[in-house]
């Protein structure tokens, strides 16, 4: 695969319930998810100035979406989920998917995931 341009969506607060106990996932956290897309070419929606040859940013509005109503027990879930959803979109080849959380754990700042996934 030879994907040079990428866009990105950056600071997504994702509202979900994930976690390995019940407690943990009673209350929506806040997901902190940036999203790389690598796209063939974005020429053309640069020469035409066109939508349907790009990625619609709202995108990341489905992406907030596809895990509403939904309970997680991994993090690691919640990003193939994710991946999933962004490969749907045509011009998308590849797609970078990092999830960060607050964890339950004493003197632990941050924990996260990133995953590389490409269209089959």
């Amino acid at each position: 695969m030879n994907a040079q341009d990428v866009i990105f969506l950056e600071g997504l607060e994702v509202p979900c319930r994930v976690g390995c106990t019940v407690e943990e996932r009673r209350v929506p956290q806040s997901l902190r998810v940036e999203v790389k897309l690598f796209c063939g070419s974005i020429s053309r929606a640069a020469q035409n100035d066109s939508l349907e040859d790009t990625v619609d940013y709202r995108l990341g509005l489905d992406l907030i979406s596809v895990l509403q109503n939904r309970e997680f027990l991994l993090i690691e879930r919640v990003a193939e989920i994710l991946a999933a959803e962004a490969l749907k979109v045509p011009i998308v080849e590849q797609v970078q998917i990092t999830v960060r959380k607050r964890p339950p754990v004493q003197g632990m700042e941050i924990v996260g995931v990133q995953i590389l996934r490409s269209r089959a």
